[in-house]
């Protein structure tokens, strides 16, 4: 009689046990399907966040004249913008190529009036520029030192007198030769020391390790 109690007892004590993992099971898996359900409604949420983000309009940034140049150059530039919006390929707007082969410098540049001529997105070309093709003008160009994506004049401070930088405008390439290097106060204009008698290239970045000085280049065509 007793075993047979105790069989009884071992038999409702299995059977609690099964019914229990059993639904342990089903809660486990409806857990499951909740929070994948859940992260597919955050997933659909993010996408159209980063949808509606990329689909902003771009910023148009003003162009600068020659005396606020340097409200425009601004000594180690640091990349804190985290943007979504696609990447533009810059290549098929340029007009032309600045090239300076001592610092494995090659970069283009666009029309003066393009919205791309901008020093946070290429060099710059600044106004009253007179493009290569122009006899005795001066083609200025302004670009970022520093250590950021767009930094393009960062080893500029490696150049030195009789220097070689070549301009490709309208498939005619320039050969020039700097002839003058010298610094200038950020006053809120740049001074160019130029010989007016012969076309010239000029490049204007801040100086390394001054924060208070900008440097200029003067190159002649040869």
């Amino acid at each position: 009689m007793d075993n047979l109690v105790s069989k009884r007892k071992i038999k409702v004590t299995l059977g609690v046990l099964i019914i229990f993992i059993g639904l342990c099971i089903v809660s486990s898996t409806y857990f499951k399907e909740k929070k994948f359900e859940v992260f597919d409604e955050m997933n659909e949420l993010y996408y159209d966040q980063i949808v509606e983000l990329a689909n902003l309009p771009e910023e148009v940034v003003a162009k600068e004249e020659i005396d606020n140049v340097l409200d425009v150059i601004n000594e180690e530039v640091i990349e804190e913008t985290v943007s979504v919006a696609p990447v533009i390929d810059y290549s098929k707007y340029y007009v032309g190529y600045l090239s300076i082969p001592k610092i494995n410098l090659k970069k283009g540049f666009t029309e003066i009036d393009s919205k791309y001529n901008n020093v946070n997105r290429n060099i710059e070309i600044i106004k009253p520029s007179k493009y290569p093709d122009i006899d005795k003008g001066n083609f200025i160009i302004a670009g970022h030192s520093g250590s950021s994506s767009v930094s393009f004049f960062k080893d500029l401070y490696k150049l030195g007198l009789e220097d070689e930088v070549f301009i490709t405008y309208n498939g005619i390439e320039y050969k020039y030769k700097i002839k003058n290097i010298y610094s200038d106060l950020k006053d809120g204009d740049v001074v160019i020391k130029r010989n007016k008698d012969i076309t010239t290239l000029t490049l204007i970045t801040c100086t390394k390790g001054d924060k208070t000085t900008q440097t200029i280049y003067i190159c002649e065509r040869v």
